[in-house]
């Protein structure tokens, strides 16, 4: 019911909202994704009082480190798992819907074999590089960074885990233990250093980051063996590995430039600012986060459905659905945008004396985020449509201009620099993404756009 008494701008965007879920299609992808944006919301109210909390028990400086050496972790936690944490969510559906059991089982023996293999081996050449290069890094990222690259398999082998769980279904075990089990388990052992010695450096929560992603991936891999031991009946397996292989790699190359993507202004800043200036930069990344959250739970439930609809062939159906996806990611996002900017200096002042001057890179971070929702998931739809080198090509651009800007702008502008510079490799990608859509699938994906094409098919 809509209140009449409600603004009329306001009544015409929620009037398209509840029209749309009506769809069957969209109604049950937007109830899934409320549980998984339950879980999301309170992994990052964790995730924010965590950072809040070792912000102010490392200061600025230390809280750089930490910072920098983690974004290295996770940039290389999810490229190294070649793929298979998302390919399990084609694979798994399909041999189970198709009751294929020997081959369900060769393929989960397989890719997480692959996954640890291919992470050790990452993790063990970082190491040597570092030893390698150490005359040419600031001596205080040294031995942090090390540490980080020991924590790379832990963290890739609980992506891959993640994608295994959600293609069974089971969100808890997916989503669960990265987003809410490891960061109190981090914030546990940081502020237990806190406690003991009055202080904390970026060594010693790295430190602290290392157990708690070994901790963390043990218990989900023991939870995730019960499950299917029990979900999947006894099989000799069946082993394709060559071929799993050879479809999960693309997909690497995907997530790969669109991590290089969006991290590479940490990276560089780490490289020419100090560590209190990146520290403040990623604080402003994870306040600015939290407008992603409803991109990331309509995408948990959506994806599978844009293969489904494609496949069947029912163009018209995959048209409505993605608009509907659109506006139902578009306005929330919109509004979280809005509730961010007025609450930002308040949000960045948590973290201590001298965040507040992250505002300003907050703004301009929200700036992607926001442009993203209004074209929708655009790279999913293409990779389950088959499309997904043109998304290789479009992120390849994006991440060599991203880098070449950093360049250009951080040595000038500092944070701010970087912050513009992954704004509009952002905007750039995205308007990209959204006209190959259109090109090759003759799907509109634009929010106003969208509303347009629909009032002249009405006419």
């Amino acid at each position: 019911m809509i209140s009449a008494t409600m603004p009329q701008p306001l009544r015409r965007v929620a009037g398209e909202l509840l029209s749309r879920l009506q769809d069957g299609h969209l109604g049950g992808v937007v109830r899934g994704a409320a549980f998984v944006m339950a879980i999301r919301v309170a992994g990052a109210a964790i995730a924010l009082l965590s950072q809040v909390m070792l912000a102010r028990w490392m200061g600025a400086f230390e809280y750089g480190i930490f910072s920098y050496v983690w974004v290295w972790v996770i940039v290389l936690g999810l490229v190294v798992p070649m793929g298979f944490g998302t390919s399990v969510l084609r694979f798994i559906p399909e041999y189970r819907t198709k009751q294929r059991w020997a081959r369900l089982r060769g393929f989960i023996g397989a890719s997480s074999g692959v996954v640890l293999a291919v992470s050790c081996a990452a993790s063990a050449a970082g190491l040597v590089l570092l030893y390698a290069m150490r005359g040419h890094i600031d001596s205080i990222y040294v031995l942090p960074l090390a540490i980080g690259l020991l924590c790379v398999p832990a963290f890739a082998m609980t992506d891959y885990q993640e994608g295994a769980a959600r293609a069974f279904g089971w969100v808890n075990l997916a989503y669960i233990p990265a987003y809410i089990v490891r960061p109190l388990l981090i914030a546990g052992a940081a502020g237990g250093i806190f406690h003991f010695t009055g202080g904390a450096s970026g060594l010693q929560v790295a430190l602290g980051a290392l157990a708690a992603c070994v901790v963390t991936v043990a218990v989900q891999r023991l939870l995730l063996q019960y499950r299917m031991a029990r979900e999947v009946p006894s099989a000799r397996p069946a082993w394709h590995t060559k071929y799993w292989i050879a479809a999960s790699a693309p997909l690497v190359l995907v997530e790969g430039l669109y991590m290089l993507m969006t991290n590479t202004d940490i990276v560089l800043l780490g490289y020419f600012a100090d560590p209190d200036d990146v520290g403040i930069y990623f604080a402003a990344t994870r306040i600015a986060n939290l407008m992603a959250f409803i991109f990331f739970s309509l995408n948990a439930l959506a994806v599978p459905k844009f293969a489904e609809l494609h496949g069947a062939g029912k163009h018209d159906e995959l048209q409505r659905f993605m608009r509907g996806v659109i506006h139902a990611m578009f306005w929330p996002t919109l509004a979280a945008g809005i509730f961010l900017l007025a609450a930002g200096e308040f949000i960045l002042g948590l973290f201590g004396a001298g965040f507040e001057a992250g505002y300003v890179l907050l703004a301009l971070l929200m700036l992607g985020f926001l442009v993203r929702a209004a074209t929708g998931p655009t790279e999913y739809l293409l990779n389950m449509t088959g499309n997904q080198n043109v998304v290789a090509l479009v992120y390849g651009l994006a991440a060599a201009g991203n880098i070449v800007l950093n360049l250009l702008l951080i040595p000038e502008f500092g944070a701010a620099g970087a912050a513009l510079a992954t704004a509009i490799s952002v905007f750039v990608s995205t308007v990209f993404l959204a006209v190959a859509v259109k090109r090759r699938l003759g799907i509109t994906a634009f929010i106003f756009t969208a509303n347009r094409a629909r009032a002249r098919g009405a006419a």
